[in-house]
């Protein structure tokens, strides 16, 4: 019986603590840096970059606005214009016609189970 639990101790002590895969490797990730580490970029100079950028103007100063000269005159004829009223529209009786401007419809209740 003890002879039995020194050997359960025993292979406890020898087991492995380390992996026996080998190590997986991302394919990609590695094409992907050594295209990055093989990439030399090319030097651009101002003749490269002639024919994508326009040339630097300055803007046009604004103007200032005319102003009207004769403001006082039109307000004096929109102060005497007359007022067109329109008139609201009768029924056939004589009596005016209501009309609702804004009719609040109430909203249905569905009461799904």
């Amino acid at each position: 019986m003890f002879s039995l639990a020194r050997n359960t101790i025993a292979r406890r002590a020898i087991t492995r603590s380390f992996s026996a895969l080998p190590a997986r490797q991302n394919s990609v990730a590695d094409l992907y840096i050594k295209e990055l580490k093989a990439f030399k970029p090319t030097t651009i100079t101002e003749k490269d970059a002639e024919g994508s950028v326009r040339p630097w103007a300055s803007p046009v100063a604004p103007q200032i606005p005319a102003l009207e000269v004769d403001a006082a005159t039109q307000l004096n004829d929109y102060d005497a214009a007359p007022v067109e009223v329109v008139e609201q529209s009768k029924s056939q009786d004589g009596e005016e016609i209501s009309e609702e401007w804004f009719v609040l419809e109430e909203p249905e209740d569905d009461h799904h189970h």
